[in-house]
């Protein structure tokens, strides 16, 4: 038997209280994209292997995986050779160590016979420390609201709203070629150096989730969704800026934001940590026009630039015959 398992990046468009003052930290929002994706094989194997982009981060995501099912008791856990067939870009903003993690713990468990939620498997493999999002996305894609974590708990946080896009709405998703984001340690540095932001900028954030850009998306109203979630990014990008140097993480990033809303995007932000921004416009023909724009104004600049709609699906899982 051979597992293939088929998911996709997200965009994590901004943290809603990061002040905590209620009892819960963070809370997120985000959406899981259609593309750029990953692409994952798994079967048995003598030893356990990885080969292809991210194969390495994939073997210390398998050897995660075994350790916490031993804690558990079991037995030793099923070797396998995973190959991994694509793969979403690492340490841009788009997700890909998330993705990557529950796509490796769900083929080992497949594999070994063992039921494991996808839950489960993002606490083992420490994932969703901060957001949900990552996790929702693997889950069941879609638009997500999380609720963030109980301050001094370590459960995951609870999805709130889970909702479809509409389904002629496109990202154009755009990474630049410079320095990565903040990940791993630096990230943990950044959060722990980060000064608690103001009641009054989580409460602006809030409000406008609630008050605009929510109701637009139930109403099919892209103009007020995509204004809503570009002062958020702002007010998001701000909170940031004393760790990552501004309200974007680089020049760059900062220049493609604005050139995305001068072209003709509704709404425009970071993902995450990025370099990757985003754009949201209606209709694929509007996206192409975007997309050969933003290339045309690039000015030599290396850019990578997906057109993707909102995911409808979590991860893709198959069993295959040899």
């Amino acid at each position: 038997m051979r597992i293939r398992i088929e998911t996709a990046a997200r965009l994590h468009m901004g943290f809603l209280d990061m002040h905590g003052g209620l009892g819960r930290r963070f809370g997120s929002l985000g959406v899981g994209l259609e593309k750029p994706r990953l692409v994952l094989e798994a079967a048995p194997a003598p030893e356990l292997t990885c080969e292809g982009s991210g194969a390495e981060a994939a073997l210390e995501f398998a050897e995660c995986y075994c350790q916490a099912f031993l804690s558990c008791g079991g037995e030793v856990p099923v070797k396998a050779h995973i190959r991994i067939v694509e793969m979403i870009p690492r340490h841009v903003g788009l997700g890909s160590g998330t993705q990557l993690a529950l796509a490796v713990g769900t083929a080992l468990a497949r594999l070994g016979g063992i039921e494991a939620g996808v839950s489960n498997l993002a606490l083992a493999m420490g994932r969703g420390r901060r957001s949900r999002v990552g996790i929702g996305s693997f889950e069941a894609g879609g638009f997500m609201v999380d609720g963030g974590r109980r301050v001094g708990e370590e459960a995951l946080p609870p999805i709130l709203l889970r909702r479809a896009l509409p389904r002629d709405w496109r990202f154009i998703v755009v990474t630049p070629e410079v320095e990565p984001g903040l990940c791993g340690e630096h990230e943990d540095q950044a959060f722990d150096e980060l000064a608690r932001p103001s009641e009054e900028r989580a409460g602006r954030i809030a409000r406008l989730l609630v008050m605009s850009m929510l109701p637009a998306l139930v109403e099919n109203d892209i103009e007020s969704f995509g204004a809503a979630l570009t002062d958020i990014q702002r007010l998001v990008g701000d909170s940031f800026s004393p760790v990552q140097g501004g309200r974007y993480a680089n020049r760059v990033s900062g220049r493609l934001i604005d050139d995305l809303l001068a072209l003709g995007a509704v709404g425009a932000g970071q993902s995450s940590w990025g370099p990757t921004v985003y754009g949201l416009v209606r209709g694929e023909n509007a996206a192409r026009t975007l997309k050969q724009e933003l290339e045309r104004g690039s000015d030599g600049k290396q850019l990578t630039i997906h057109i993707s709609g909102a995911s409808e699906r979590g991860a893709r899982v198959t069993e295959l015959l040899r």
